[in-house]
């Protein structure tokens, strides 16, 4: 079986600059892991940008990079369902269904570590990997929609997690955090609102980033995708963080925000609808390469990685291509 990767990734940036478009998580897991799931005695092989395909490990040891003869099959299609995955906050409007398909898989249930003091509303839907700590004085509220607390996930004391929720692994998560994604290695481990948002990996959140998800005259929320606004169809939309952006203290960001790869957000009041990759501080100055290389080189470090040729290749190539979103 062949992934094939189209030119829709375009408009699924900034989530599609490191990653190819079956990486996306989709409820609990990405598209290539319910492939996996669904045909589980498949070899796939994969056709899509060569910076991706050969540059980084693909998370699969059966897999061949090669395109090879066989079927083939659309990277942005859920395979439940068949739902084409077309803009950034289509996981976020159907996060709670794509949970819910994830946990007839990987049932519900607390495996990690919970403190006796947790709250936890309707505990059917809430799924705590092993490894994973929820300190005391949390609420897990499943009511709306699962909740999915990765394996190493560490939820800080007095926590609000509303769902639908996914939470990747060895993420750092405190304050209020409601309908969104999270991607492994990301940190908000301070106060603040995140909602109806999709963060990429090893992102960094200030004490006090909030961002709005709902305007103040209730119509529907535009994201700009292919440089124009597109409607997302719905009232409720947060923001869309790239892998690597970090945010300073009291950080505010606009409903809809597109912020792209490797961001350092500090010095502006709010941000609005676009930040551009590789931004320092306010819209218009560039962070320098090598010190993005070593601040990511840093956080990985602290977490017991280290940076690979690969990330750092992934990161000079990214530079390179969003050259003219800085323009």
């Amino acid at each position: 079986m062949i992934i094939v990767e189209d030119e829709g990734w375009k408009k699924l940036l900034p989530l599609t600059w490191t990653r190819p478009v079956w990486e996306i998580v989709c409820g609990a897991t990405c598209i290539l892991e319910k492939l996996k799931r669904k045909y589980p005695d498949e070899q796939f092989s994969f056709k899509g940008r060569d910076y991706l395909i050969k540059g980084q490990e693909l998370r699969t040891s059966a897999s061949s990079v090669e395109p090879a003869k066989g079927q083939e099959i659309n990277g942005r299609l859920i395979p439940s369902s068949g739902r084409e995955i077309i803009y950034p906050w289509d996981p976020i409007k159907n996060l709670k269904e794509d949970l819910e398909e994830d946990f007839k898989f990987l049932g519900a249930g607390i495996k990690g570590e919970v403190h006796s003091s947790v709250v936890i509303h309707n505990p059917k839907e809430v799924l705590v990997e092993e490894g994973a700590i929820v300190d005391a004085h949390t609420v897990l509220d499943a009511r709306q929609g699962p909740i999915y607390i990765g394996k190493g996930t560490i939820v800080h004391p007095g926590a609000l997690l509303r769902g639908p929720l996914s939470i990747g692994r060895y993420c750092k998560i405190a304050g209020e955090v409601l309908h969104s994604i999270f991607l492994d290695y990301t940190n908000k481990g301070h106060y603040g609102f995140i909602g109806h948002s999709y963060v990429c990996g090893w992102v960094n959140l200030g004490a006090g980033t909030t961002n709005s998800n709902l305007k103040n005259n209730y119509s529907n929320i535009k994201v700009l995708a292919e440089g124009r606004p597109v409607d997302t169809g719905v009232n409720f939309m947060g923001c869309f963080i790239g892998d690597h952006t970090k945010t300073a203290i009291g950080t505010m960001i606009y409903t809809g925000c597109v912020i792209g790869v490797a961001a350092n957000l500090f010095g502006q009041p709010y941000y609005k609808k676009f930040v551009p990759s590789f931004s320092w501080g306010g819209l218009k100055e560039v962070a320098k390469l090598e010190e993005v290389i070593e601040t990511a080189r840093a956080a990985m470090k602290r977490r017991g990685i280290g940076i690979s040729e690969a990330d750092i290749n992934l990161l000079n190539k990214v530079f390179s291509l969003t050259t003219n979103e800085r323009s």
